[in-house]
């Protein structure tokens, strides 16, 4: 997996691996990451590979961002959905005052961003504060989180004015979390519910979504948040690549009911696994093409349309690819994927879960291919925007 990584960071990598195969057990049965595991992720740098340089970023290039958390989801996938969540979080830092981002990430080696990215909030602005209130669901990471992210719709101060969407940078300890995250898949991801009640927001810790200004220098900050998608969809590609590998090894041995050889000289079997095995390498390679645009365009300055839609369409095609890949394995492997103890039926949950994300949903894709068609996006209520 070549990257720009320098070597102290490889290692760091290396180190999370190892932590996440000594704590395998927990991962498959926690709603928590492992406390080693976070403290390994910080020390490796690997929450702040999307952070601007100026505020303690590596500069890593986005494709290599990508391709870490396509390995760290292939170990585990909570561990690298959080990964991309954080990622994702530090690249917004670049659109809020550069003052105020400073503050958030101080100490970058301890940053940790998690929250809810949708304007599930309410915030009235008071002065050069928002009052923040709000609950949000899907919190990726939120226990091991230091900062929070908060989307929300601002009321101005003028009673007159448009609420405007935003999102808004909180200390962690300053929202309460709601344990229910009961799912079958993604588990140690800890994406339960936060609940924020009257907190006071900096106007300058906020940003919109899309369309703000960005002060950094880094090509990061000119990457705009959807355009940051290859980074979620790493997570369900490495998971995949995982449920063929282990699919592989036990077809070396098994041998079906009424069958004289193993599972891998059977010729259904054959044509199955190397139909799914090109389908993923094929929809992994759009992906890193696709971060790979992205990236020569944020280094030229402007990230225009047709690449954020080819980042938007790259992540329906690795959804696909992935869930069909894992869904084979598991019914490959006949009775030895339905014990609760399965790495197959874990891999399917986890990239069955991943896919369901927004992000991965035909809405998304749909407004992707009005972009390269030369036509306005849509609403969800179906109106062009």
């Amino acid at each position: 997996m070549p990257t720009d990584l320098v070597d102290d960071q490889r290692t760091g990598l290396e180190q999370v691996l190892e932590e996440i195969r000594a704590h395998a057990g927990e991962l498959a049965t926690s709603d928590r990451l492992p406390g080693a595991v976070v403290r390994a992720s910080l020390d490796a740098g690997l929450y702040r590979l999307c952070l601007a340089g100026e505020l303690g970023g590596p500069r890593v290039p986005l494709p290599d961002s990508v391709s870490v958390i396509e390995k760290l989801s292939y170990a585990d996938g909570s561990v690298g959905w959080c990964t991309a969540v954080a990622n994702v979080g530090a690249a917004l830092l670049a659109g809020i005052d550069e003052a105020q981002a400073r503050q958030v990430a101080a100490e970058p080696g301890q940053l940790c961003i998690a929250g809810g990215f949708p304007p599930a909030g309410r915030g009235h602005q008071v002065g050069d504060s928002y009052r923040l209130t709000g609950h949000w669901s899907f919190a990726s990471g939120c226990t091991a989180a230091t900062w929070l992210l908060a989307g929300f719709l601002a009321t101005p101060a003028d009673p007159g004015g448009a609420p405007t969407p935003l999102v808004a940078f909180l200390p962690a300890d300053q929202a309460r979390i709601v344990p229910n995250w009961e799912v079958i898949g993604l588990g140690a991801t800890g994406s339960h519910d936060v609940l924020v009640d009257g907190a006071t927001v900096p106007v300058g810790r906020t940003t919109p979504l899309v369309g703000g200004q960005r002060w950094s220098a880094d090509p990061i900050a000119a990457v705009p948040f959807f355009a940051l998608g290859p980074l979620l969809g790493a997570v369900p590609l490495g998971i995949a690549a995982r449920a063929l590998d282990e699919l592989l090894v036990l077809a070396r041995t098994k041998v079906r009911f009424g069958q004289a050889q193993p599972l891998i000289h059977d010729q259904r079997f054959q044509d199955g696994f190397t139909a799914a095995r090109v389908r993923l390498s094929a929809a992994r390679s759009y992906l890193l093409e696709q971060a790979a645009e992205v990236w020569r365009t944020a280094v030229a300055g402007t990230v225009g349309p047709t690449a954020q839609a080819g980042a938007t369409l790259a992540l329906g095609t690795a959804a696909e690819a992935a869930v069909a890949a894992a869904r084979f394995a598991h019914e490959a492997a006949g009775t030895a994927s339905i014990r609760a103890d399965s790495v197959l039926a874990r891999c399917l949950n986890d990239a069955t879960v991943a896919t369901r994300h927004v992000a991965f949903s035909p809405f998304a894709r749909q407004n992707a291919g009005r972009l390269l068609l030369g036509l306005p996006p849509e609403q969800p209520d179906g109106r062009p925007s």
